[in-house]
């Protein structure tokens, strides 16, 4: 599916999103690139739109931090690829590789920092996806989880939800020929949220999870330390 929709994907997440998905990224790397974070892994990574904000953050910030992204599909990481190509900073581009969230090559405790931008509900065992970012990741590190969510409000998850599955679906089909974002509103509702997904996160870092909603808590940003095992 993800194959199918690689050349439209970006058009469309900025398309349909209104460009508040460029944001959400800006603020998640705002908000988790601290304390000068050697290694970064950026699981589920599509295009490498996180990939980048993350690199972009820390030349702002400084810090020499090697990023490396990782997706189940070849095709969205070799797009990846040839953004991280076209950005100066040589040796300190992104990292792209094809990997499996569930079964990361990497040994335990490599990275400072595991990401995750609307890429964990895809993940056939979300529990096991999570355990693997916070298996990588030290102890005293982090995982951060950008995830769509159900906004509170009423009168704005009316609004949303007529959107998101109504317009969202007629348009992604129109422009990139798939059926994908029908799939999309679909896993979104059937995925945990608040309360349900930060227990996921803990049971897999074994820390407390912070929540930071986004616009009228469309989206929600999960931060969790890793425990110590």
């Amino acid at each position: 599916m993800f194959h199918d929709i690689s050349p439209t994907y970006d058009f469309l997440n900025h398309l349909l999103s209104l460009n508040i998905d460029r944001r959400w990224r800006r603020f998640v790397a705002r908000n988790v690139m601290t304390g000068n974070p050697a290694r970064v892994l950026d699981v589920c990574a599509g295009t490498g739109d996180l990939a980048i904000e993350l690199t972009n953050e820390a030349r702002r910030c400084g810090f020499a931090t090697k990023v490396t992204a990782s997706d189940f599909t070849p095709s969205m990481m070799r797009r990846g690829k040839n953004k991280f190509e076209q950005m100066e900073g040589g040796d300190e581009i992104p990292r792209a590789m094809v990997a499996d969230t569930m079964r990361l090559p990497f040994s335990t405790g490599t990275f400072d920092l595991a990401t995750v931008a609307f890429g964990i509900r895809n993940v056939t065992d979300v529990g096991a996806g999570l355990a693997e970012m916070a298996r990588v990741c030290r102890v005293g590190g982090r995982v951060a989880v950008l995830e769509f969510s159900q906004p509170r409000n009423r009168l704005i998850a009316w609004c949303y939800n007529r959107y998101f599955f109504g317009v969202l679906p007629w348009v992604g089909r129109l422009i990139s020929g798939s059926r994908a974002y029908t799939y999309l509103p679909k896993s979104v509702a059937k995925f945990p949220d608040g309360e349900e997904f930060s227990r996921l996160l803990s049971q897999a870092t074994g820390g407390e999870v912070t929540r930071h909603p986004l616009t009228f808590g469309v989206a929600t940003l999960y931060l969790s330390i890793v425990a110590e095992r």
